[in-house]
């Protein structure tokens, strides 16, 4: 029996890295081609080459659930065509049996691919943010053009051109309000470096704003002094999807400390902590389309039966964020329903087929 675990354990697996492969290869062109109208300044196609091959990883972990559907009916879909699924549900292997064959591999995907998410992808994406910023900005940090980075700390509004990894801020604004809104304070500097459990502002110009008049003087270097980190400032680059499950927490603990909402990381720290629940339910569901619907069907609708089913899935997921800030109900349960719904979907047909 082992090595008829192995046997199917193999054919999935290899299914599934195909598909894999296909999709980030596919998404890695478009990502290219995309960037290509971003080269600015010294951002140029070597560097938006590094800046898609750094970002494949995070890639490879919001496509492994779809990978792992696709990647499932493929190489059972392969097995079913070929008589073999029918030859040992004669020998007595029940169709639980086989599921569990299944599973083993995609459980071993799934652990691999939140380690992806937990130590890889933050850095990576941070890497991958800082060189663009500063590679684009080079000669243009101070400007109001771009994006930039912003961050709020009591009732200090924070703005930065570009932020690397290792403790440099480029562009940095800041601007001071008192209780009643009022703008009381600008802080603007080139760039500030961390030293000393604290910041060194470098070429400021410091502006006072009071009812009767308004002061600003130049200096060389000003202190300043902030509860962010070089550790915490991390979070400022990178989109909440793209942070670990462990900085998820913490800065979701930060913002509530701070008196700011909290619902955007919440959504990201339950989706990555569910996610291998969602892709056990599309894996679970996967086997049960070919027991039971996708039984005698050509291999190619069987393919576009899984993209049509993730698809379905994904959208479900980003509808239901929005809606849990909207309509105000817990944001775990934006990623608990349609894992529910797959994995009740998938065990109903598991069990009449059985």
């Amino acid at each position: 029996m082992n090595r008829l675990d192995r046997y199917v354990a193999h054919n999935v697996m290899v299914a599934t890295l195909i598909v894999a492969v296909i999709i980030v290869g596919l998404d890695a062109i478009f990502t290219l081609v995309d960037e290509l109208d971003q080269l600015k300044g010294e951002y140029q196609f070597l560097d938006a080459l590094q800046f898609m091959g750094t970002r494949l990883p995070r890639r490879l972990y919001e496509y492994m659930p779809m990978a792992c559907l696709i990647g499932c009916l493929a190489g059972l879909g392969g097995m079913a065509a070929s008589s073999e699924l029918t030859v040992m549900r004669a020998s007595g292997v029940s169709v639980g049996r086989i599921a569990v064959a299944v599973i083993k591999p995609m459980m071993l995907l799934m652990a691999l691919n939140m380690a992806l998410a937990e130590y890889a992808i933050p850095v990576l994406e941070r890497i991958a943010q800082s060189q663009k910023a500063v590679a684009q900005g080079k000669g243009d940090l101070l400007s109001n053009k771009g994006k930039g980075y912003w961050h709020r700390e009591g009732n200090t509004f924070m703005r930065f051109t570009a932020v690397e990894p290792n403790g440099v801020l480029h562009g940095i604004t800041l601007f001071d309000f008192d209780n009643d809104s009022n703008l009381q304070r600008i802080r603007s500097a080139e760039r500030a470096i961390y030293q000393r459990s604290s910041w060194q502002m470098q070429a400021v110009i410091d502006m006072t704003i009071t009812d009767s008049a308004t002061s600003q003087q130049q200096l060389d270097s000003l202190d300043w002094q902030t509860e962010l980190t070089p550790q915490s400032l991390s979070v400022v680059m990178i989109q909440p999807r793209d942070m670990s499950i462990s900085n998820l927490f913490n800065y979701t603990r930060y913002l509530e400390k701070q008196g700011l909402n909290a619902d955007n990381y919440l959504l990201s720290f339950w989706r990555k902590v569910t996610q291998p629940l969602g892709t056990l339910a599309l894996v679970i569901l996967g086997i049960s389309f070919i027991f039971g619907p996708l039984r005698a069907v050509t291999p190619g609708y069987r393919i576009f039966s899984g993209i049509l089913v993730g698809l379905v899935y994904k959208y479900a997921e980003e509808l239901l964020a929005p809606a849990s800030i909207v309509f105000g109900f817990e944001p775990l349960w934006a990623s608990v329903i349609p894992i529910a719904a797959c994995m009740g979907v998938g065990l109903l047909l598991l069990r009449r087929a059985g």
